[in-house]
C-alpha cells in the first residue's frame, strides 16, 4: 500500500500547477461525457439496425475527420495560441452534441452529425499534444502518464455510465451529459497558461517540416508504428463490444460493463510504467509489452473462451492503450517545437486510420465469421509490427556515454535533434 501511495502522490503532483490542474479538470470531464455518448450511440444504432457492421459505423465517423482534412485542421495548432484552438473546439463540439439530443434523427443523419463532431477532434488533439510538454516541463512523462491513466477511469466510468443511461431511459441523457461536459471543458480552459508553437504571425509552411521530423527518426518511426498497429486490436474490442455482449447472451447494461474492462486495465497498467528512461528503452518496452498482450488476446478469442476468460482478453488488449503514454513522450520530446502540433496532427491522422479501417475490419468481419474470431484476426498485425519493431532498434555494439547521455537528456523545448540512425 505504502508504494501505491507513492505512485499515486507522483502522479498528481503535478495537478499544483493551475494550468495543469485546470487542463486536467478539462480534459476529465469532457472524456466522461464523450465516452458515455460513444456507447449510448452505439447501443442505439445497433437497436435501430440490428446490425453489427452499422454499430461500429459510429466508432468509424468519429475517427473519419482525422483523415485529410484533419491535418490541415491540425496546423491550426501551430499558427493560433493552444488554449483559443482548444476552447473553440469544445464549443463546436458541445454545441452538436445539445443537437443530436435534442433531435430524434434517422441513424444516417445521427453518423453525420457524429462525423461533424468528431471535425473538433484534430485541432484539440493537435493542440493539446503542442502545449502539454511546455507545460509540463521536465515532469512530461509523469503528466503523460496521468492524463492517460485519468483518460482510461474516464472510459470506464463513461461506457458504464453510457450503458446504464440507456437501459434506465435513452441516448438522450447521455447525448445532453456530452454537450454540457464540453461547454464545462472550455471554462477550465480559459484559465490556463498561454502556449504557441511559434512566434506570432508565423506563417511558414509547417506540414514538410513535420513529415520530415517525424520519417527521419527511427524511435519515432518504430514508436508510431507499433502503437498504430496495435491500436487495431484496441478499437476491434470497442467497435465489437455490444456484439461481443450479444453474443454473450448479455443486455445493455451487460455491453456498458464489458466495455469497462479494457479501460480498467489500461489504468492498473499505467501504476507500473517508468517515470523515466533513456527513449530507446521506453520504445523496447512499448514493442514488448504489445508482443506479449496481443498473443495473450489472440488466443483467447481465437478459441471463442467462456465469460471467465474472455475478460483476460479484454484485459490485454486494455493494457496495449497504455503504451501510447511511454512512445508519446518519446515522440514529443524527439519533436522539434515549432511543428509539434502539426506533427501529432499527422501521428494521429495515422492513429485514427487506423482505428477507422480496424472498426470496419472488425464489422465486416464480425458478418462472415464469429465475432470472437473477428477480434482475435486484428491481433496478428499488432504483434507482428511489435516483433518487427524490436528488430529495428536492436543496438548495433554498445553505445558510449555520449550517445546514452544524448538519448536520454533530450530537452522538450526548441528543435530536437533528430538522428538518423539512432
Amino acid at each position: 500500500m505504502g508504494r501505491i501511495g507513492t505512485r499515486i502522490r507522483t502522479l498528481t503532483s503535478p495537478l499544483a500547477d493551475r494550468s495543469l490542474r485546470r487542463l486536467w479538470y478539462a480534459r476529465t470531464i469532457s472524456e466522461l461525457g464523450n465516452w458515455a455518448a460513444r456507447i449510448a450511440l452505439s447501443l442505439h444504432v445497433f437497436a435501430e439496425s440490428g446490425s453489427a457492421l452499422a454499430a461500429t459505423a459510429v466508432t468509424a465517423v468519429s475517427v473519419l475527420p482525422h483523415l485529410g482534412i484533419g491535418q490541415l485542421l491540425g496546423t491550426l495548432a501551430d499558427r493560433f495560441p493552444h488554449r483559443t484552438v482548444m476552447v473553440s473546439a469544445d464549443l463546436v463540439r458541445g454545441l452538436l452534441y445539445l443537437v443530436l439530443a435534442g433531435t430524434d434523427l434517422p441513424v444516417p443523419w445521427v453518423l453525420a452529425l457524429a462525423f461533424l463532431a468528431g471535425m473538433g477532434d484534430p485541432p484539440f488533439v493537435a493542440a493539446y499534444s503542442a502545449a502539454l510538454p511546455q507545460l509540463a516541463g521536465d515532469r512530461y512523462l509523469v503528466v503523460q502518464t496521468l492524463f492517460t491513466s485519468t483518460r482510461q477511469v474516464m472510459v470506464l466510468s463513461g461506457f458504464a455510465l453510457g450503458g446504464l443511461l440507456v437501459a434506465a431511459s435513452s441516448p438522450t441523457i447521455a447525448l445532453a451529459l456530452n454537450g454540457a461536459s464540453f461547454f464545462l471543458g472550455a471554462l477550465f480552459l480559459v484559465g490556463i497558461r498561454s502556449t504557441r508553437s511559434s512566434a506570432r504571425g508565423h506563417r511558414e509552411p509547417l506540414i514538410r517540416p513535420a513529415v520530415r521530423a517525424l520519417t527521419s527518426d527511427r524511435l519515432i518511426v518504430v514508436s508510431a508504428g507499433v502503437v498504430t498497429m496495435g491500436a487495431l486490436l484496441g478499437i476491434a474490442v470497442e467497435s465489437l463490444v455490444v456484439a461481443y455482449a450479444a453474443h454473450l447472451d448479455l443486455g445493455p447494461t451487460g455491453a456498458g460493463l464489458l466495455a469497462t474492462v479494457a479501460p480498467a486495465a489500461a489504468v492498473v497498467t499505467s501504476f507500473f510504467l517508468p517515470s523515466a528512461g533513456r527513449h530507446r528503452a521506453l520504445v523496447r518496452l512499448v514493442c514488448r509489452t504489445s508482443a506479449v498482450m496481443t498473443a495473450v488476446a489472440g488466443l483467447v478469442f481465437l478459441v471463442d473462451s467462456p465469460m471467465p476468460l474472455v475478460l483476460v482478453g479484454f484485459l490485454a488488449a486494455g493494457a496495449m492503450d497504455v503504451l501510447t503514454v511511454p512512445a508519446g513522450v518519446v515522440i514529443g520530446q524527439r519533436l522539434p517545437q515549432a511543428s509539434r502540433g502539426t506533427a501529432f496532427s499527422f501521428l494521429e491522422g495515422v492513429l485514427m486510420a487506423a482505428h477507422a479501417l480496424g472498426a470496419v475490419t472488425a464489422g465486416l468481419l464480425a458478418s462472415v465469421v464469429a465475432v470472437p474470431t473477428a477480434a482475435a484476426l486484428l491481433a496478428v498485425p499488432a504483434g507482428a509490427a511489435a516483433v518487427i519493431g524490436l528488430v529495428l532498434i536492436r543496438e548495433r555494439g554498445r553505445p558510449d556515454g555520449s550517445a546514452r547521455q544524448r538519448e536520454s537528456a533530450l530537452p522538450i523545448d526548441g528543435a530536437v535533434p533528430v538522428p538518423a540512425a539512432d
